[in-house]
């Protein structure tokens, strides 16, 4: 067994990796679509390393740094497949990533892994090298077959995105307002929003703006997967709350969902977001699976 790890993007390689059977569950929504992984505005080039036993790949890491209040933080993806695991390469990866966050962005106030729980293997893995629990989100489930009355709230107009530099504009402020406050809050520029909309998988017709008074005050974009549909991203700007917008966007991602035949209608919430749980479960969501946070210091607060 020959082991290299090296500083490549190589999607090819990458994809044969994330979609070996072993890691297809952990990495569901990059299946057939690891361009988009590696397309994100947020993940520099040369922070995605493949691991490779006599030149096949076997393993890969990619690291994202994030901009938000206050200062940068990091995310590590790990995957390696089954046969290769227990051989030290998810922790020479992990150090390799680490290593050049330190180097590039010393600012990082903290490095974190996610990992869909139980999973005692990744449990171990964050403890082992000092990554404590940070945050649980939860991926909520609705019964297929009913599509809700999406009827707006007075005064708001709903807008399909048209892909303008006025609708960037206006998704980006509405994004940027609405998140503000949330844990993991990734502030945004117009640049960054316009590589969302233009990356792989992105569809127009999935992303709808609210207005009053001229005004981008809420938005919805929903995703499609191989397995599942997800209502992906959800605001509302804090001045436009506690009218029903919420819930009025809530029901028009579901009905998308339902109209493009989603095999699974799903979103993704943090598990601390008590005010969008009660909005969910009052919509007849119910929590299907666990996605675990563990985090530690980065370099910009050792």
């Amino acid at each position: 067994m020959s082991l290299t790890i090296a500083p490549e993007i190589d999607l090819e390689s990458l994809a044969a990796v994330v979609e070996h059977r072993s890691l297809q569950e952990e990495f569901e929504p990059w299946q057939g679509r690891v361009a988009a992984a590696c397309e994100d505005p947020f993940h520099p080039a040369e922070l995605t390393w493949i691991a490779r036993d006599q030149g096949a790949p076997v393993a890969f890491a990619l690291a994202y740094v994030l901009p938000s209040t206050p200062g940068r933080f990091a995310q590590v993806r790990i995957g390696v497949i089954d046969s290769h695991r227990r051989l030290g390469l998810g922790s020479q990866l992990l150090d390799t990533a680490v290593a050049a966050l330190h180097a590039g962005a010393p600012d990082c106030r903290e490095i974190s892994l996610v990992a869909w729980v139980p999973n005692v293997a990744a449990e171990r893995f964050a403890a082992r090298h000092g990554f404590a629990h940070a945050r649980s989100f939860w991926l909520m489930e609705r019964p297929r077959g009913h599509v809700p009355d999406t009827t707006m709230p007075p005064s708001i107009e709903l807008r399909a995105f048209d892909g303008s530099e006025a609708a960037l504009r206006d998704l980006n402020d509405a994004y940027n307002a609405s998140f503000a406050q949330h844990y993991h809050f990734v502030r945004t520029t117009v640049d960054d929003t316009r590589a969302l909309v233009t990356r792989a998988g992105f569809r127009r017709d999935a992303l709808a703006l609210a207005y009053r008074g001229g005004h981008c005050v809420g938005f919805c974009r929903n995703e499609l997967f191989a397995n599942r549909g997800e209502i992906a991203v959800l605001g509302t700007v804090p001045e436009a709350r506690r009218i029903g917008l919420g819930r009025a966007l809530l029901r028009w991602g579901v009905a998308w969902l339902e109209i493009h035949d989603a095999p699974r209608i799903t979103l993704l919430v943090d598990g601390d977001n008590e005010q969008a749980l009660v909005l969910y479960l009052s919509e007849e969501f119910h929590v299907a699976r666990t996605r675990e946070v563990w985090a530690k210091p980065g370099p910009g607060r050792s």
